[in-house]
């Protein structure tokens, strides 16, 4: 053959199999809604979930008839499309999807084309729904018998209930997932209520097979890293040293404080399980300090007064320490903290 003959052919199959891989990671998304004609629509990516970070991929025109259309050669991911500032929608697509949005108006659109947006969706519904049969009729209760002045005894009871089928909670949406999400994209909405202590196994199987199907796209690894934050506390690790400042400023270090036993307790003065948590461990204190228990408190407000009150009025004795950023502080963000109250016991090693 002809050298350039072969130069051609090889330059030919080059291009078509570029052009095939970037089409297998290719989805579009378009649709109709009358009402909204001649505005805009902001189609984002998430980036990291967990700490809500997003980036702005591309703007869609809407035309005189209220149709857009847009063709992506972008990686599955996790999306926002934003209707011009007014409403918000999350999708979950994967590759060679067809994504389309109608409906008469912002109040009625409906998504269709998208298998893990489907099963997002699903999710969210149980989610909330979960949370209010099991979390959200507690807090009801509770504040039912706050108004009546009712037993302090009966309250403290309740809150323990609220704790316990939160995890419950946390429980049924891994159940969910087991049985309904398989490693569709939408799993990486659901990494930051994965819960540790009972089915830590579980998620690294299920990682391991998300990285079978999705291999080299940035969810991928966030979910490993997600799943090496839920090692780090899980029985048996040794947690690294923590230094944060007390309310004075002063900087506490965990290991200069740790004893026998020492109770890292992340909480919030908003956190109305956390504040009745406050007497146990103001009586658990009070009986095994002297015998080598401490308590290392760390507070995920982010108004410094609030924080300062909540010690005074809870009686707070032990080191307490905040940087008075919320779930952004640094150490909260490292051990993966997304509810509280979160507590870990420590050993005198810094071993969980």
């Amino acid at each position: 053959m002809h050298l350039v003959s072969r130069l051609f052919l090889i330059s030919l199959t080059t291009l078509l199999i570029s052009c095939s891989q970037k089409q297998e990671k290719s989805f579009s998304i378009s649709g109709m809604i009358p009402n909204f004609k001649e505005k805009f629509i902001v189609l984002s990516v998430i980036e990291d979930f967990q700490q809500n970070k997003t980036s702005v991929i591309d703007t869609l025109k809407i035309n005189k008839r209220g149709e857009f259309n847009s063709v992506y050669l972008l990686e599955p991911a996790l999306y926002t499309l934003t209707f011009n500032e007014e409403k918000t929608i999350l999708l979950a697509i994967d590759k060679e999807q067809h994504i389309v949005v109608k409906g008469p108006d912002l109040e009625t659109i409906l998504v269709t084309g998208s298998n893990d947006t489907d099963l997002l969706n699903s999710y969210e519904s149980f989610r909330e729904e979960s949370l209010n049969r099991l979390v959200k009729s507690v807090r009801n209760k509770i504040k039912e018998l706050q108004k009546t002045s009712s037993n302090e005894t009966e309250i403290i009871a309740m809150r323990e209930l609220e704790v316990s089928n939160y995890k419950k909670h946390l429980n049924e949406l891994t159940q969910f997932i087991q049985e309904k999400m398989g490693t569709s994209i939408a799993v990486y909405a659901t990494s930051t209520r994965w819960n540790v202590t009972d089915n830590l196994n579980f998620y690294k199987d299920l990682v391991v097979k998300f990285e079978e199907k999705h291999a080299s796209i940035n969810i991928t690894q966030k979910l490993k890293e997600r799943l090496i934050l839920l090692k780090k506390t899980s029985i048996g690790s040794k947690l690294s040293s923590i230094e944060m400042p007390s309310v004075s400023g002063e900087i506490i270090k965990l290991d200069s404080i740790h004893k026998k036993y020492t109770l890292i307790d992340f909480w919030a003065s908003w956190c109305p399980p956390c504040r009745t948590e406050s007497k146990l461990l103001n009586s658990l204190y009070a009986s095994f300090n002297a015998e080598g228990f401490e308590i290392y408190g760390i507070s995920l407000d982010s108004k410094k007064e609030r924080w300062i009150n909540a010690l005074e009025k809870d009686a707070r004795i032990w080191p307490n320490v905040s940087t008075v950023e919320g779930f952004k502080t640094k150490v909260s963000m490292e051990y993966g903290i997304t509810s509280l109250p979160t507590n870990f016991l420590i050993d005198s090693q810094g071993k969980i």
